[in-house]
């Protein structure tokens, strides 16, 4: 680090630990492109929830990408981070907010980058976004103080926070400090510029703080399969020493095949929540329509007079069906939302070669529920009661933030939540939720991303498209093999 100027031996040094969060956005999230996107809209034309409605297909908003979107939990620790701590008592606290894969703020999405977790705004790309904001934010700050020249930062620290591939952002960067990295050197050199500096030279990370990592990087070394333990370039592996503290919330009840979790088990905490990936992370609106396929569309060609519920393809979405029932992950959501067997059938084909007039049947389980979004809300307060204890400053989450507030029912669960990543920080054994809270949750919270496309209907209510069985990879969003999620530990060993 560079020698500040010099100070006259009269004046007295003040002593500070800086501390900078980092927030890295889940992929296709970007808060600064939904808040342009919510302003945009004047009073007499409110944003999707001002209605308190919003349809939904494929398990997520039909208001495709991240200008589209709803914040996540990401935002909402970035928001209530302080930053208003005086110098003057020893804790100084800066935040950097990194936008989602594949987003830039202001500008288009790139899918590729969002369906690969590569390119100009891929998974390391925004580690070095991180960076190059880290030593940008420093040096603006440190120049509007004019006593910082007396001020002796006698540690840098960081406190890290990451959503999905943000996760994996989140977890590529601790390592890079760790690992003492260049760029992150330079960043502090430059940022503290005319600051006395004792800490190390790419200071520390004192808290890494995850909701439900998925790093699924796409690359042509594992055959462009997001469900791998490959991770390319991004390090995931969280040796001893890399963080002070580290917290994993996963979601117990995502098991899409594009959405293996990359654990921290053995070596960090974790714990495991009801719902899916952004019942965790966030995201969601606050109220939404889900009507989506829960079982892939079949088709068979038969005779024009033939019963659409007398097919063989019927009967095979009526042996899923029951296997759904069965599945820990789509259990609690067949049990206790509508669900339905149901059978169309396209207009008339051309006769088959005897002059018999036929049609083309189809057969699937569909679903359609309305869903809220306040099971986040308890993630939220979950990942902040850790962070707190590992020392970050949070502002209350209080009525001052309204989207934040829970309804009643939840507030028992939401304790019962806190104390669960409690126990598991501390290795300790307390009772889960029981079956009638999680069928609460599973009526009114929590959301089905596992799903095999939307159902597009016409007014009369009939089914009116579904991809066709040979388009395999239009179904982004399909379950893994028997509702089951691929897990992978920290060190990429699979579960």
């Amino acid at each position: 680090m560079q020698e500040p100027d010099a100070v006259s031996p009269d004046v007295r040094r003040t002593k500070i630990v800086l501390t900078v969060g980092i927030f890295f956005d889940g992929t296709a999230n970007n808060a600064i492109n939904t808040t342009s996107f919510r302003q945009a809209f004047a009073s007499d034309n409110p944003p999707p929830e001002g209605a308190q409605a919003l349809p939904v297909t494929a398990g997520q908003s039909n208001l495709r990408g991240s200008h589209l979107g709803y914040y996540t939990n990401i935002h909402w620790l970035n928001t209530l981070y302080r930053t208003d701590l005086p110098a003057a008592e020893g804790q100084w606290q800066r935040s950097v907010y990194i936008d989602g894969i594949g987003t830039e703020a202001g500008e288009h999405d790139r899918l590729l980058d969002s369906a690969f977790g590569t390119g100009k705004r891929g998974v390391v790309a925004k580690t070095d976004k991180a960076i190059a904001a880290i030593a940008e934010i420093l040096s603006t700050c440190f120049s509007r103080q004019p006593d910082a020249t007396s001020w002796v930062i006698s540690e840098l620290q960081f406190d890290l926070f990451g959503f999905s591939r943000g996760a994996a952002c989140a977890r590529h960067f601790a390592n890079r400090v760790f690992e003492r990295d260049s760029a992150i050197v330079a960043a502090l050199d430059q940022g503290l510029k005319g600051v006395q500096y004792q800490g190390a030279s790419a200071g520390k990370v004192r808290f890494l703080g995850l909701f439900d990592t998925v790093a699924a990087i796409s690359n042509a070394t594992n055959g462009f399969n997001p469900n791998n333990a490959d991770t390319g370039d991004v390090n995931l592996v969280l040796r001893p020493g890399v963080a002070e503290r580290v917290f994993h919330l996963t979601a117990q009840h995502e098991c899409r095949f594009n959405f293996a979790l990359n654990g921290v088990k053995p070596g960090w905490p974790e714990l495991a929540l009801p719902g899916v990936h952004a019942d965790i992370g966030g995201g969601y609106h606050p109220l939404e329509e889900e009507h989506c396929f829960l079982t892939r569309p079949q088709f068979v060609t038969v005779p024009l007079d033939q019963d659409d519920q007398q097919t063989e393809i019927y009967r095979l979405a009526g042996e899923e069906l029951e296997a759904l029932r069965g599945y820990p992950a789509s259990a609690w959501l067949i049990a206790n939302n509508p669900t339905q067997l149901l059978s169309w059938h396209d207009d008339r084909m051309p006769t088959d070669h005897y002059g018999t007039m036929q049609k083309r049947s189809a057969a699937a389980v569909i679903m359609r529920r309305w869903v809220r979004n306040d099971w986040a809300k308890v993630a939220l307060r979950v990942m902040l009661d850790a962070a707190s204890e590992a020392g970050a400053i949070f502002s209350p989450v209080g009525p001052s933030v309204a989207e934040l507030t829970l309804p009643a029912e939840l507030e028992s669960l939401c304790e019962k939540a806190v104390e669960l990543g409690r126990a598991a920080r501390t290795g300790r054994e307390v009772v889960g939720f029981t079956t009638q809270e999680l069928n609460l949750l599973a009526a009114e919270y929590l959301h089905c991303s596992a799903n095999w496309n939307e159902v597009v209907t016409n007014n009369d209510g009939s089914v009116t498209r579904a991809v066709r069985a040979g388009k395999r990879v239009a179904f982004t969003n399909r379950p893994d093999q028997r509702w089951q999620r691929t897990v992978y530990a920290s060190d990429g060993r699979k579960m």
